[in-house]
């Protein structure tokens, strides 16, 4: 009777375990997740026009007029940019790139007007499973990264090959400009990267995520990483932006929030260090993640500027 208490509590823990590893799965990977129904609830009322802050610059983005674009990735989705043309002719593009479980049109709200006012033209997207793009899995800039390079062989197909390119990233898109630009096939068009508040690796976030809610990495880890391999094809430890740093084809612009519980701070000290191209660091005081240019928008726009005069001539 023991040993058959005894297996049955095995088996018991065994599925709980199971179905935790699946719950946490589709929460995190899957657009489907609930997580997502939240988002896409406020994309909803956010394209209606509703300013979410009383700042004006968000108040100024949604009087802008946008020409949408769509291209097709290797898996068949459809993707959606964004183009916000520069009031005079200007070969100079900033790229977007938004955070998990976000959109373009929410993250680059404050940072679209900078931009334009300096004469740039502003081109941001909506990553697969984000937005208005197709897709059912979220990559955590594995699917990210080879999309977006994917994009910006049509930006120049489209606009011209000698345009210059400017990578912005926040979080997750942070970590996915900076796959970019460690990426060999980067085009030299590339002419810096702004990596804000972004991962080290999506690994290392997972285990920081479950040690701040005091959650045991297994069998948990391990069980969520396999159903990412298997469903959605890819491996959580192939997302290394750490990695990618080391062999960066481009100047990096490293901003991070002093507060940032969600993405530690010492991430963008690690990355910092491990980046081998020309680099700088702006770390603000008091914001929280992904905060970092409503906190302190003029050391922000500060870095941003010199960046700009030293690598666009501008």
């Amino acid at each position: 009777m023991k040993l058959k208490k005894a297996a049955a509590l095995t088996a018991g823990a065994a599925l709980t375990a199971g179905a935790a590893s699946a719950f946490v799965y589709h929460e995190i990977i899957e657009r489907s997740g609930k997580l997502f129904k939240l988002v896409a609830d406020a994309v909803t009322a956010k394209m209606q026009g509703e300013p979410q802050s009383t700042d004006p610059r968000e108040e100024w983005f949604l009087s802008q007029e946008f020409t949408e674009y769509t291209i097709t990735n290797d898996d068949g989705n459809k993707l959606k940019g964004y183009l916000l043309k520069a009031d005079k002719p200007s070969d100079v593009y900033v790229f977007g790139s938004h955070g998990y479980r976000c959109f373009a049109k929410r993250e680059f709200r404050l940072f679209s007007k900078f931009w334009h006012d300096k004469g740039y033209n502003v081109f941001i997207v909506d990553h697969t499973a984000s937005g208005e793009s197709e897709g059912e899995y979220i990559g955590f800039g594995y699917f990210e990264k080879r999309d977006c390079l994917k994009w910006l062989s049509f930006l120049k197909e489209t606009f011209g090959e000698d345009i210059k390119i400017i990578l912005h990233g926040v979080s997750m898109g942070s970590a996915t400009v900076m796959l970019m630009t460690g990426d060999s096939s980067l085009p030299e068009n590339v002419k810096f990267t702004v990596a804000d508040c972004g991962y080290t690796s999506a690994y290392d976030e997972f285990n920081y995520c479950l040690k701040h809610f005091h959650i045991p990495k297994e069998p948990l880890f391990t069980a969520v990483d396999f159903l990412t391999k298997k469903k959605a094809g890819y491996d959580i430890r192939d997302t290394s932006a750490i990695n990618a740093v080391k062999t960066a084809k481009a100047p990096i612009l490293f901003v991070h929030g002093k507060d940032d519980d969600f993405v530690p701070t010492y991430m963008a000290t690690e990355l910092y260090d491990a980046c081998t191209s020309e680099k700088d660091l702006l770390l603000v005081d008091g914001a929280y993640h992904a905060e970092s240019y409503q906190t302190n928008s003029e050391e922000y726009e500060k870095k941003l500027n010199a960046f700009c005069e030293k690598y666009i001539g501008e």
